[in-house]
């Protein structure tokens, strides 16, 4: 009686007893936003037949194709059941230690320009997070969006980046102290300021300007645990989604090169004195590289469009001081985050140039799909080629997505 209880409860349930020996079969539909481009310009002549779609190197076929301008669908093949959101989640990330006014300028330009009724933007600063209503875009004028968003950043960036810049003045007030007791010449040894404790000796000196170098890495504006975490929530939102991260150059007072060697033929018989500068040379050539694979193809397959705005800033010139830029990791991961996305990289001085090319690129674009032929959700990452039948175009789109 119990057997066959057992089996009557499986029949009313639609199971079978042997589903443990059958394969499951999912089919799942992948989305690619693509730009065609021939001498930097969109290319929007074409059709669904035009396309070639390869996953992992095996040729796919295209299920649905649109052409989109604006949020508009200005052209339409294939056979899907359902209209693709086209509105925009737009967000904006500053990673910055000093507001450049030049900013204004692609605030106007976004707001005059690019952002429609339905779109929506999030503002992520040093500080917090801000969502611009609805009811703001659509009651608000383009002007006063703007001067507001100004604003905002502006504050946000003085009082955000307030510890950092202030460890950076306490490193370079250490800097000069201690290649004052080195005995470097013109450093004005005695006129340091008491807050870098520049009246104790190298004992003293050596170990604290190693910590406040550990410290300034700690709060560091850019975080990879960060950046992993925001790519998973992108994942999980509707719309087309694009980031803009404006990003700028950093700098971190060291002691030269000459003041290191001094130190090391000078204090031989000090063995604290020593150590303490070869902890520093450790610290000079760590290796900070962040995983820029993972943080690449997260943003892949969040299907997030992801747009770097590198801004430059130069260094001090402080005698006594070398000014070493730390921005090699991020810079290089970033590039790699938004080639891997189909977004726009920019390190020209003006930072209103490189947004004003990546808002363009989100104004025309195509929307292609496709079910993967033999789909095994393995958790692997498979790679995405999008080609241009018999034309010689740049096409740009993500590189791939996870099959989990």
């Amino acid at each position: 009686m119990k057997k066959m209880a057992f089996l009557t409860l499986i029949i009313l349930l639609g199971l079978s007893p042997y589903a443990q020996e059958q394969h499951e079969v999912t089919v799942v539909n992948i989305e690619i936003p693509v730009r065609v481009m021939e001498g930097g310009k969109f290319v929007d002549s074409l059709n669904a037949q035009d396309f070639e779609i390869y996953e992992d190197g095996e040729l796919q076929k295209v299920s649905s194709f649109y052409l989109v301008k604006n949020t508009n669908l200005e052209k339409q093949e294939g056979t899907s059941r359902s209209t693709p959101n086209t509105a925009r989640r737009f967000y904006m990330l500053f990673q910055i230690l000093e507001y450049n006014p030049q900013m204004n300028e692609a605030f106007d330009n976004f707001f005059q320009n690019v952002i429609r009724p339905n779109d929506t933007l999030t503002i992520m600063t040093p500080m917090k997070t801000y969502n611009l209503s609805r009811e703001a875009l659509q009651n608000q004028t383009p002007e006063k969006l703007s001067r507001d968003l100004q604003n905002v950043v502006r504050k946000d960036t003085k009082t955000g980046s307030g510890e950092y810049n202030s460890l950076i003045n306490d490193l370079k007030q250490i800097v000069r102290s201690i290649s004052s007791q080195a005995g470097a010449s013109g450093m004005g040894g005695g006129t340091e300021s008491s807050d870098a404790g520049s009246g104790f000796g190298l004992e003293f000196q050596l170990p604290r300007y190693k910590d406040t170098l550990q410290r300034l890495d700690e709060i560091r504006l850019v975080n990879e645990k960060t950046f992993l975490a925001f790519a998973g929530k992108m994942k999980r939102l509707d719309a087309q989604k694009v980031v803009f991260l404006f990003y700028q150059r950093e700098f971190r007072p060291e002691i030269e090169a000459r003041i290191l060697n001094l130190l090391v033929s000078q204090y031989q018989d000090q063995p604290n004195i020593m150590g303490a500068v070869q902890d520093l040379f450790t610290m000079y050539n760590r290796d900070t590289q962040m995983d820029i694979e993972r943080l690449s193809r997260a943003f892949s397959d969040s299907s997030t469009m992801f747009n770097f705005i590198f801004m430059h800033k130069e260094p001090d010139n402080v005698r006594g001081i070398s000014m070493r830029e730390q921005s090699e990791d991020v810079f290089e991961t970033f590039v790699e985050v938004a080639n891997a996305t189909g977004g726009i990289v920019d390190n020209a001085q003006n930072p209103a140039a490189g947004f004003r090319s990546a808002a363009q690129a989100v104004s025309e674009y195509y929307l292609l799909y496709y079910s993967p032929a033999n789909y095994r959700k393995d958790g692997s990452f498979k790679m995405i080629t999008v080609k241009i039948k018999d034309k010689d175009y740049q096409v740009i789109h993500r590189s791939g997505y996870y099959a989990n």
